[in-house]
């Protein structure tokens, strides 16, 4: 069904096209020939029913038949490689999906010394928060902060775990932390005492890290 709103009289009330299609092909003829216009057509604007972007219009027809698929459904970008079948609507997708395909990461770290490779700008982008230490994604419960999206969202299953607990929040696993120091009762090295404590600590509890002794070293 075409919901295109074509622009009337003030006066007059709107009303989308309304007219109904039997195939995608159709359809979207229809929206680029009747309602987006030729080259002679300088007002680039979505009128689909209830779009989102309330009048603002494109700087280019082609930005705006991409949009319009949004809308429509339409993916005209099907992927080569045999018994993927993804589809894309545009097809800067479908080039980027190929390298999945392909192995292909033209995309290289710019910091001096890393060799590491992406696929996307956008995997690149999110890979120099390692070098810079900056940490823009913060936790708006205890204001821990993360290079990366996916480290926030595993920290955030703590405080779901937690509930209504007020009790301190567990080690995410995902921030370094010294380890406690042991405080010895008698007149020992204490540092042998504490390796000693941390030695008999991991044979007994197995799911410590293999490298537990070395904090103590």
């Amino acid at each position: 069904i075409c919901k295109w709103i074509d622009e009337v009289p003030i006066n007059r009330p709107k009303k989308s096209c309304e007219r109904t299609f039997s195939s995608m092909h159709e359809l979207v003829t229809h929206v680029t020939m009747e309602h987006v216009g030729g080259p002679e057509q300088t007002n680039h604007i979505c009128y689909w029913e209830e779009c989102p972007r309330e009048g603002k219009s494109f700087k280019a027809k082609y930005k705006l038949i991409n949009h319009i698929r949004v809308h429509t459904g339409e993916k005209p970008f099907p992927c080569p490689f045999p018994g993927c079948g993804k589809i894309f609507a545009r097809s800067e997708n479908l080039k980027i999906h190929k390298r999945t395909h392909t192995g292909e990461k033209p995309f290289k770290c710019e910091f001096e010394g890393c060799d590491r490779r992406f696929a996307n700008s956008s995997d690149r982008k999110k890979h120099m928060h390692v070098h810079t230490s900056d940490k823009p994604y913060i936790c708006k419960m205890c204001d821990k902060s993360y290079t990366h999206p996916s480290s926030l969202r595993k920290h955030m299953k703590v405080h779901e775990s937690q509930g209504s607990d007020s009790s301190p929040a567990p080690s995410s696993g995902y921030e370094s932390s010294t380890p406690p120091t042991h405080v010895s009762s008698n007149s020992e090295d204490p540092s042998k005492t504490s390796a000693s404590t941390a030695q008999n600590t991991a044979n007994h509890n197995p799911a410590l890290p293999p490298n537990f002794n070395e904090w103590y070293v």
